[in-house]
């Protein structure tokens, strides 16, 4: 427009007025690239969750004892043989000393009340946790150890030497399972995906599993079955939250 009307006034010899005198600004386009416009303002946040089941392979057992006694003198030594009888168990095992750890080691007197505070003896308490790598020897284990004293058996829990590794597989899948529902949902308003702009890691709730999982996905590990134990599988599980930008088709 700027052109022909400087063209015209050229050819009647006129100067062109002042709010044409401006350098035009020359605007290269292409329909490729006007495709791919942002829409200014509208953006689209979704979530992605994934889920890796893998197998455990290491195996905790916390094992304890309580013990009573008349004097203070005798639940200590009672509470030091029992505890000498437990670790007699982790040596002929042949379990490693980083696989042990004595926890909740406690002595102290009894009352009659809580009001008179009369002592009437003394209580031993102490917990053991082992760390075991064969679901063969956990039984075993046990069995020993009650037979050696112990009188509580707190928890036996199956972990993964690999759940790191597999945590940061989950999170690269939710952010995968993000785009591709992104994707779908934007197609069907019309509208294309964009670059991401902010990317949040949800934390999972144990308690409550994600309603819809993007992936569920089960590696090479193979669950243990012993005579009386089967492990199964852990669960490890990613979600996260993803705003992308919205561009015209």
């Amino acid at each position: 427009m700027h052109r022909l009307t400087l063209v015209l006034l050229a050819l009647a010899g006129c100067q062109p007025p002042p709010c044409l005198r401006e350098t035009p600004t020359v605007i290269a386009w292409s329909p490729t690239e006007h495709a791919a416009t942002p829409v200014p303002g509208r953006t689209i946040t979704v979530s992605g969750a994934a889920e890796i089941l893998t197998a455990p392979d290491t195996f905790e057992l916390t094992i304890g004892f309580d013990l009573q006694a008349t004097s203070l003198e005798q639940a200590r030594d009672d509470s030091r043989r029992r505890a000498a009888a437990l670790l007699d168990v982790v040596s002929q095992r042949s379990i490693p000393d980083s696989d042990v750890q004595t926890q909740d080691l406690a002595l102290q007197p009894r009352y009659d009340n809580y009001e008179h505070r009369k002592i009437v003896g003394y209580q031993a308490t102490r917990n053991l946790v082992v760390t075991l790598h064969d679901l063969d020897d956990v039984e075993p284990v046990l069995y020993d150890m009650l037979a050696a004293g112990a009188n509580r058996v707190d928890r036996v829990q199956f972990h993964s030497s690999v759940v790191r590794d597999k945590r940061a597989e989950a999170r690269v899948l939710a952010v995968q399972a993000a785009r591709d529902k992104a994707t779908a949902m934007a197609e069907a308003l019309g509208q294309a995906l964009g670059e991401p702009l902010r990317v949040d890691e949800v934390a999972v709730d144990t308690w409550r599993p994600p309603a819809m999982n993007n992936f569920a996905l089960t590696n090479d590990s193979t669950p243990q079955i012993s005579d009386t134990v089967a492990t199964g599988r852990i669960r490890v599980q990613a979600n996260v939250s993803v705003t992308f930008a919205l561009v015209r088709q």
